[in-house]
This record gives structure tokens, C-alpha cells and sequence, in this order.
């Protein structure tokens, strides 16, 4: 009889990948995650699969640390013949550098639980290897060095082979899990659910709930180049948007989100000779189209309120209310000619009502929500999401928020816009109306929550303050974070504008978002050459764990290479 093969799986998200390998011939299987039964319990699934991998005699171990293996297996059971680990990452806001520190940590735990002649198997995203085998290749200090960190913990590469999801029976990615999914308890969602409740009151509602593309081809008119991520595809990745739809973690890799590539005038990414690219993408940076393509479409009903809602995607200044990301609400509504600014004001009279009445269930504080005109405001008073929306078309009017309390809030911040459009498709007695609705500003300003970060962080620590359909005023489980402050100075390149949004946009992406604040602390200009000079002081924190000093310095460092890299800067 021969032996049987155990096999060790880590990090399963709903236990599909391990259920498509349990029965098989030989083989025990070993599924684990990182986190707890009773939250994996309730993703899409996984009960199910748990539930087999069980009958068939695998074992099923929750709360397992991939870097600390030997821990949670006696000493007669640590050999396996097999591990697998399916896209390792630390969470949604860890860079390249933590990833590398995950993976040592993960190959150095493997090697005290493996046979001798036993295999380790890893999956990546395109581009995160580091290797030739990676199309495109993405550049060694940016990429997960997977090669040498194996090395270090005595394995060396003997294989590489795609990882085909589509072949494997019940396999489905658990990789990026939206806040507004059924399953959700995010604050973000209750809000979104509250007001959609309310609206639901006064106009016949129709929520658009088929999947609506993260990528957008091209550019949008009116907007900001350097306001946009763009996304580079090779051609053997290029697919419809549909398919590309239900995720970040299939669909698109950040391994090829080009943060600040130049582009040219007509806002394409211009690619280096050699280059072989089909199709060019930016991640969607407004619902908005996709609102209007809901009009022209021959289904489009006049006096229904059709709801859209998903995450968008805006480069930005770092300040905290700044966000890069945040959860986008719609609403499209056709009325009268003549009957506009009556229906504005039912919308919002419902909205305001919507947001008292969650407000006062988490606080006391006085809160203001004001309805002002676009032409009452200039330029500079806008914040990032109002002055973005302003790029996408004339904005009627603004949605203002203010809670009354000394430093929880930015004051006035605009947390909606209102826009009119006239489409003869429908018909010219027609006026169509559209509000957009920052969802994560609002949760913030509502939940006194003083850092967009918080809303992504994976403690459980955040979600577990808002059970599910309640709303309450956040307390910090993070007390005094240490901060850290880096200056950086260099000369601008003769002759080129500096592009500031991109100097902080390439903060996020090394630091993986643990870059607070970034100031001009000094500027000057050399009267005989005419160069200029910058120095900038940056301050590192998280918002929800304790950041050590070297962390903070290998942050630093791979800002500095990849601003000489990338914005052409001479560092000082």
C-alpha cells in the first residue's frame, strides 16, 4: 500500500481551492486560514466546503499563522509533502517590502514542517516574481523577489507553470471582498443601505446590481490625466471589462497599475519601444458613465431613482480626508423639463433626513447638511472629491456637511454633488438628474472616524464596533502610534512642471499608505543655472499598528529610488 501524500494548504479564503483537492486518491488534505471559523463562516460557500473537506476525512484548522507552521502541529504530524499558498499578501495597504518580509518569514516556517524531498507551491499575480517568467517583468526592487527570499530559507525555484482558476472545479478568489456585499457589516454598507431605505420612501427605486467593470478604456473627457490610475495589460491578459468586473484580485494585478507614468495629450500612456501592449485601461475614477449609459439604455424608466454603487479610484493629495479610494453612490432620476429643481430638492430633503437620523443614533453633536449652489464656491475651497467631480461636468449644485464639534471634522466638507443633463434619447421634454454621494466621507464625518485608512483595515478590531445595521461614534483601538519624519530634497528636472499629485501618489504606493502628511518645508532656485530645489518632510504612521523605526527607513529609501526613477529628480 503506498504512503499517503499529505498536503498542507494556507491561507484559503472560503476553502474552495482545498475542497476541489480533497477525495483525491493518496492525499490527505490540510486546509487552513488566518482567520477564525466564525469569520470565515459566513463567506460565500465556505460552510459548504468546509463541510465536505470534513466528511471526506481532511482537516480543516482555523486561525493558523503561515509564518509560525510548526506551532500548531504536533511533532508526528509537522511533515508534509506538499504546501500550497495561493496568493500570500499581508492586506490591502502592505508594499512590496512587507510582502518580501511575509514571504522570508512563510519559506523559513515551511522548511521546519517539510519532507526532505517534499515541494512548496506559491501563486502569484503576474508581474510580483520578479523572474523572467513574469510577462511583463516588472522591475526587480519592485517586485517580490520571490527567487531570493526562497533562497534564504534554503529552497531554489525548480518550476514555474500558470495558475489556471478556471480548471479548477468550485474554485472562486476570495482576493478583494467589496464593503457593500450582502454579507457585509461595514459601516460604509449601513449607510449605504439607510439611505437607499429612505429614498425608497419617496420615489420608486431600482438598485443596478449586475457587475459594472473596474477598468474604464481611455480617457474622460474633462479630466485630469495626472488624477487617473492607469492600467497596462499585456495581450495575453486583456479580456472584456465584464470578465473583468467581479474584482481587484483576478481581474486586475496592481503590479500594473502605472501610478505616475507620463502620458500624452490625448491622455494615452505612452509605452517604451519594445512594449508589446493591446489595450490600454484606467481604474474607473467615477460611476458616473456608467450612469449615463443606464439612461440611454432602452430600459430606462422616467420617475424611477436608479441606484449605483461601487468602489472609485482618484489620485489625490495626502491629507486624511483625502481618498484615494472610496465607495461611490449614484442616483439617476428623469423628470419633467421645468420640474427639475423640485425633484433636487425631494432627493436631497431625503438625503439630509437619511443622514440625521443615522447621525443621531451615534452622536449629539449638532450636524448641518446644506445644499448649495456651484457658483457660490471657488476653486480653492474644494475638496479633492468635489474639486474631481467638477473635471466630469457642470455641477448645479453641492452637498455640504458639518458636524459642530472643535476638530472632528473638515469643515464644510462636500459630501455630494448634483448634476443635470438633457438626452434627447429619451426624450426632449426630459431632464435627467444625477447625485453622486461619497459614501466613505459621509461613514467618516457620521462615525467620527478622523483617517480614511481605518475603513480598510483588516483588525477586526474596527469592524467589530458596528454589528451589523448599527452605526456608532468609532474609539481608536490604536493609542499613540509612533510617527516618523524623513525629509527628502532634490533638484526638479530644467524645464518640467513638478507634478506634485505624483510625488504623493508614489508615497502611498511604497509605504503601502503609511505616509500621513507630506509638506514643502523649503524651496529655492539658483539664480546663475535657474534650477530649482525642493525639500519635502514626510511623516510615517499607521492607523491601526505600530510601525518600527527600520520599517519606516526601507520606506524611505525605495521612495527616494523610485522618485529619482520615475519623476527624473536629482536627489540632494
Amino acid at each position: 500500500m503506498e504512503p499517503v501524500r499529505r498536503v498542507l494548504l494556507l491561507g484559503e479564503g472560503n476553502f474552495s481551492f482545498a475542497a476541489s483537492l480533497c477525495g483525491a486518491a493518496g492525499t490527505h488534505v490540510v486546509a487552513t486560514c488566518y482567520e477564525s471559523e466564525e469569520e470565515v463562516s459566513g463567506r460565500g460557500r465556505a460552510a459548504e466546503s468546509i463541510r465536505r473537506l470534513r466528511e471526506r476525512g481532511d482537516e480543516v484548522v482555523f486561525s493558523v499563522d503561515c509564518t509560525k507552521l510548526k506551532d500548531y502541529f504536533l511533532p508526528e504530524k509537522r511533515e508534509f509533502d506538499c504546501i500550497y499558498f495561493n496568493f500570500p499578501h499581508c492586506g490591502r495597504k502592505a508594499g512590496v517590502v512587507k510582502n518580501r518580509e511575509l514571504l522570508a518569514h512563510f519559506f523559513h516556517s515551511s522548511a521546519e514542517v517539510l519532507t526532505e524531498e517534499g515541494e512548496v507551491h506559491v501563486a502569484l499575480c503576474n508581474g510580483q516574481g520578479g523572474t523572467p517568467a513574469d510577462q511583463p517583468r516588472r522591475e526587480w526592487h519592485n517586485s517580490w523577489q520571490i527567487v531570493a527570499v526562497a533562497a534564504g530559507a534554503g529552497f531554489i525555484l525548480s518550476n514555474v507553470h500558470p495558475f489556471k482558476a478556471e480548471t479548477i472545479h468550485g474554485y472562486k478568489c476570495t482576493g478583494y471582498r467589496g464593503f457593500l456585499e450582502l454579507n457585509s457589516n461595514h459601516p460604509v454598507r449601513t449607510v449605504k443601505e439607510k439611505l437607499t431605505a429612505e429614498l425608497s420612501q419617496a420615489f420608486p427605486l431600482q438598485n443596478i446590481d449586475y457587475c459594472l467593470s473596474l477598468l474604464h478604456q481611455g480617457h474622460l473627457n474633462g479630466v485630469c490625466r495626472s488624477n487617473i490610475f492607469w492600467i497596462i495589460l499585456s495581450p495575453e491578459e486583456t479580456q472584456s471589462t465584464e470578465e473583468m468586473s467581479n474584482g481587484l484580485a483576478n481581474a486586475v494585478s496592481f503590479s500594473h497599475v502605472d501610478f505616475c507614468r507620463d502620458t500624452d495629450k490625448n491622455g494615452w500612456v505612452n509605452v517604451q519601444e519594445g512594449c508589446h501592449i493591446s489595450k490600454q485601461y484606467c481604474l474607473r475614477p467615477s460611476l458616473l458613465p456608467y450612469a449615463q449609459a443606464v439612461v440611454q439604455r432602452g430600459a430606462f424608466s422616467p420617475g424611477t431613482l436608479y441606484v449605483l454603487s461601487g468602489p472609485v479610484f482618484r489620485k489625490c493629495l495626502i491629507t486624511p480626508y483625502s481618498v484615494p479610494v472610496f465607495h461611490e453612490m449614484v442616483l439617476v432620476c428623469a423628470t419633467n423639463r421645468g420640474t427639475e429643481n423640485s425633484c433636487i430638492q425631494v432627493l436631497v430633503n431625503n438625503i439630509k433626513t437619511s443622514i440625521h437620523s443615522l447621525h443621531q443614533t451615534v452622536s449629539s453633536f449638532k450636524l448641518n447638511i446644506n445644499l448649495q449652489e456651484a457658483m457660490s464656491f471657488e476653486t480653492t475651497e474644494l475638496n479633492d472629491f468635489a474639486a474631481f467631480e467638477s473635471q466630469l461636468g457642470k455641477i448645479q449644485y453641492f452637498i455640504c456637511m458639518e458636524i459642530d464639534t472643535s476638530g472632528s471634522c473638515e469643515k464644510g466638507s462636500c459630501v455630494g454633488i448634483i448634476r443635470t443633463a438633457h438626452y434627447e434619447l429619451v426624450s426632449s421634454e426630459l431632464v435627467v438628474v444625477f447625485a453622486s454621494l461619497n459614501l466613505d466621507l459621509l461613514t467618516m464625518l457620521i462615525c467620527g472616524i478622523s483617517d480614511w485608512r481605518m475603513l480598510w483595515t483588516s483588525d477586526t478590531r474596527f469592524l467589530s464596533q458596528f454589528p451589523r445595521g448599527q452605526l456608532r461614534l468609532f474609539k481608536s483601538f490604536s493609542l499613540y502610534p509612533p510617527s516618523y519624519v524623513h525629509d527628502v530634497s532634490f533638484w526638479v528636472p530644467d524645464g518640467e512642471q513638478f507634478d506634485e499629485v505624483a510625488f504623493h501618489t508614489i508615497a502611498r504606493q511604497v509605504s503601502g499608505e503609511m505616509v500621513i502628511s507630506i509638506q514643502l518645508i523649503d524651496s529655492f532656485q539658483q539664480s546663475e543655472t535657474g534650477r530649482k530645489s525642493l525639500c519635502y518632510r514626510l511623516t510615517f504612521q499607521s492607523c491601526d499598528k505600530a510601525l518600527s523605526r527600520q520599517e519606516v527607513a526601507e520606506m524611505q529609501l525605495l521612495f527616494r529610488k523610485e522618485i529619482n526613477e520615475r519623476l527624473h529628480v536629482t536627489l540632494r
